[in-house]
């Protein structure tokens, strides 16, 4: 058993990873926690025994077995593990500057859990079959390994707006926060949509797609933004005041955390 950088761990030893990509499977001791941290990169996690809970800033959140689940740059996070049984999960890891423009837009829009699928589980386990990074071929079938396991939970992932569009308020609140998202009053409008009450739209939003209408909110205003950040010449604040910001800083701080780099760089990287 090890304490490692306030990991309680009973098992540790399957780690694949090179300069970019990191595939892991570990296995906690009841009781055991990770964190507080601060995320670095895109990472999924998937909990195939025991349990666990994790709280990504501030937020409590039921780590549910055989789902993966997406963690984003910049969130603090702390898990805790089943009290009373030993708690084992796989985790891929993916540096933010080698994740595909694309594939980062979608992310910031992809509900935070799917079901695992077999070809995940096959990714999983290829990944980790190839035990050493020995050369530079292995290291880039390791690193695109992992960019295909990102693609395969979006491809899940988009299986969710199809389920969410049966849910006709959710549709109508989706659609508001759309259209409406630099108001400050856009939740408001949203539920109003819905025809719910806060509870109501909380419990559909967390049922079809895994998170908050306020994530959700939050989640089209940075992409809305990095949008305008890379595609008009405006500057961050008048793309602040349009995305509902209270102020630059404000905005620079979001999309600090889902970029890992201020509002300049990201132009100045897309631009270049």
């Amino acid at each position: 058993m090890r304490n490692y950088h306030g990991m309680e761990i009973a098992w540790a030893n399957r780690l694949v990873q090179t300069t970019q990509v990191d595939f892991g499977r570990v296995k906690y001791i009841p009781g055991g926690y990770c964190g507080p941290r601060r995320q670095r990169d895109y990472q999924l996690v998937v909990l195939q025994a025991g349990g666990a809970h994790v709280t990504v800033d501030g937020e409590t959140l039921a780590l549910p077995a055989e789902q993966a689940v997406l963690f984003l740059p910049g969130h603090r996070e702390d898990f805790v593990f089943s009290p009373d049984q030993e708690t084992e999960h796989v985790w891929c890891s993916i540096r933010p500057r080698f994740m595909p423009a694309e594939l980062r837009w979608r992310l910031a829009r992809a509900p935070r859990m799917v079901p695992c699928s077999e070809l995940m589980h096959r990714l999983f386990a290829a990944a980790q079959g190839c035990r050493r990074v020995s050369s530079v071929a292995a290291g880039r079938v390791v690193e695109h390994i992992g960019l295909a396991l990102f693609a395969e939970f979006l491809h899940q992932a988009a299986l969710w707006p199809h389920r969410a569009h049966q849910d006709e308020g959710l549709s109508r609140a989706m659609a508001c926060i759309e259209e409406h998202f630099g108001e400050e009053d856009c939740l408001a409008s949203a539920r109003q949509a819905a025809r719910c009450s806060e509870s109501g739209l909380n419990q559909r939003f967390r049922r079809y797609l895994g998170t908050s209408p306020a994530r959700y909110l939050w989640l089209t205003r940075v992409e809305r933004g990095v949008a305008m950040l890379r595609d008009t010449g405006l500057t961050v604040t008048e793309i602040s005041a349009r995305c509902g910001c209270k102020n630059p800083f404000h905005f620079s701080r979001l999309v600090r955390r889902s970029q890992g780099m201020p509002p300049r760089q990201v132009r100045r990287c897309a631009w270049q």
